[in-house]
């Protein structure tokens, strides 16, 4: 059977290309592949993310997973008020994220799961388990037919060195990286060898956004040339 396209639209970033909607410091991400609606991490507030789905035409209580990249306010903290909404989803966890907060979930009325190594989290998508040693990581890897895509919410671990597990782990070629890549306080040379690295392993597809910075994504946009992609508020890639 065919795969179905892989399907991402960005609902919160720092910017947005699109009116009427909100651009604020954080990251969200639908995700639609395979029948499946995955809300990646929640921005850091419930209005802006509920507004600008409300704008997008996205459903909240059509949501059935919550996949939460690490612990940072941006990243989750839109959660709890969007569980207030529907929390009639499972919510994918880093380990590093507290049994109390956990608890807390569960306690909303939805299904909760602590992640530390990878796991299957529905068809043809997976968390790569937790990454990195001073902020622990998750990042979602989904199979299709044109490759592998990773989304990620700020690349603590590394950009690079979360690419070359996944082609390490899946032993198949990586289509598309989107998300945050944290570049924002290297120096130019350090950013063009991260970008010279990326597009070395084959990466077909690059849209960074949220925390990689303008500079760094203008120099990922020379290395790229047209496999780079501008994305803000309402995008979909």
């Amino acid at each position: 059977m065919k795969q179905e396209k892989l399907k991402i639209t960005i609902l919160y970033d720092n910017c947005t290309l699109k009116k009427g909607l909100k651009s604020a410091w954080g990251f969200s991400a639908l995700i639609e592949h395979q029948g499946g609606t995955l809300l990646f991490d929640t921005g850091a507030k419930t209005d802006i993310l509920l507004a600008n789905m409300k704008v997008l035409g996205v459903n909240p209580k059509k949501i059935t997973d919550i996949f939460i990249s690490h612990n940072h306010w941006d990243h989750l903290g839109g959660l709890f008020g969007f569980l207030n909404v529907n929390h009639k989803v499972k919510v994918w966890l880093p380990a590093d994220c507290s049994t109390t907060y956990a608890a807390e979930v569960r306690a909303s009325g939805a299904e909760c799961v602590r992640l530390s190594k990878s796991s299957k989290i529905s068809k043809d998508i997976y968390s790569s388990g937790e990454m990195g040693k001073k902020i622990r990581e998750q990042f979602l890897i989904v199979e299709t037919a044109d490759g592998l895509g990773l989304i990620t919410g700020c690349s603590h671990p590394g950009i690079v060195a979360m690419a070359r597990r996944v082609k390490q782990v899946f032993k198949k070629e990586i289509a598309l990286i989107v998300g945050g890549f944290h570049l924002g306080s290297l120096s130019a040379a350090k950013t063009r060898k991260i970008a010279q690295q990326l597009k070395d392993l084959g990466i077909k597809k690059i849209v960074p956004c949220h925390c990689t910075g303008e500079k760094a994504m203008s120099i990922i946009k020379s290395v790229f040339a047209d496999n780079f992609m501008a994305v803000g508020v309402g995008s979909i890639c």
